[in-house]
């Protein structure tokens, strides 16, 4: 018998997370159904427009993600740490943005108002409890199936379960497993049979067509965040700089197009004989600018070592 998720989810840390979920009732998630002759291939745009609308607004990475005829997978973190530097405003605006109040029949829900958002911030305890739910593994799998399952449900003509149950999920407990599970995912196609090459493995996270590179924008974007660090080190122009670090880059979509960037996080360790506020002024007024090129935006919110002090590094500070 399986345990249950409260056992190995840990809601208020940061982790790694192998979801998924599969249909019922003969029910397709997308590709053509020989039974009925129909085909199902419009709704991978649609679920995969769904996840990044949600990856935009909880603090949550979609690391890596598969969409099958029948079922899905996806390699999430959560983020706490991330979700604790937003304000009650952020917090709130987010919530709206999730669960609109004024819905369009032909179109996308009207933004909330500068008037609903000071409410709902002005309600420390209400804001406090949307902060959590904002980072729960659970509220953005709940968001993500329960979009679904309705719109499937109403182009069948049908009501009842669309999924076999919530999710179901397995956590990644170090990187050998994060490394794994990515893996895995990202070559589900061709280890099914359905693909020949990762190139022609169609709506997985390993083929994307956003970037030259082939890669998903937020990914090579922090990436290059992370070149450029360790470039910056190599030269000495800023001799402060030490080896450990890590870079997040979140990435606002319209229509599964990328339009903008909205926040940047890095962690760099440091010498001691630098303040948090020179590494600030160092990110967000010569990296960004130099590495993101035409993503920079000066109206991006930068995370700057969140959690305070990074002079040690490397896997025993981790462990700590």
């Amino acid at each position: 018998m399986g345990l249950p998720r409260s056992n190995y989810v840990q809601e208020n840390e940061e982790g790694v997370y192998h979801c998924f979920s599969r249909c019922v009732r003969r029910a397709f998630l997308f590709g053509f159904d020989p039974l009925t002759h129909r085909d199902f291939s419009h709704r991978k745009p649609l679920l995969l427009g769904r996840l990044r609308h949600l990856a935009a607004i909880f603090a949550i990475d979609v690391c890596a993600y598969a969409i099958m005829a029948t079922h899905y997978h996806l390699i999430l973190r959560i983020r706490p740490d991330i979700v604790a530097t937003w304000s009650d405003w952020e917090v709130a605006t987010r919530w709206l943005t999730l669960f609109p109040r004024h819905r369009n029949k032909n179109g996308p829900p009207n933004p909330p108002t500068n008037e609903e958002i000071r409410a709902l911030a002005d309600r420390p305890e209400r804001i406090a409890q949307l902060r959590k739910r904002l980072c729960s593994l659970s509220w953005f799998m709940g968001r993500l199936n329960e979009f679904i399952a309705r719109a499937a449900n109403k182009e069948d003509g049908v009501t009842g379960r669309f999924w076999d149950g919530r999710f179901k999920c397995q956590a990644l407990l170090d990187d050998a497993a994060i490394v794994a599970g990515m893996a895995y995912v990202d070559l589900n196609l061709i280890r099914a049979g359905l693909a020949a090459s990762p190139e022609d493995s169609d709506f997985t996270s390993i083929q994307t067509d956003e970037t030259p590179e082939l890669m998903p924008l937020p990914i090579l974007l922090a990436h290059r965040l992370a070149a450029g660090l360790a470039e910056d080190r190599r030269s000495g122009k800023f001799d402060w700089l030490r080896p450990d670090g890590k870079t997040q880059v979140s990435v606002v979509y319209e229509e599964m197009t990328p339009k903008r960037v909205s926040d940047v996080l890095v962690s760099t360790q440091h010498a001691d004989c630098v303040d948090r506020t020179s590494i600030f002024e160092y990110v967000s007024k010569d990296l960004a600018p130099r590495i993101l090129g035409k993503w920079y935006d000066p109206a991006i919110r930068f995370f700057v070592n969140p959690t305070g002090s990074f002079v040690h590094g490397g896997p025993l500070q981790t462990a700590a």
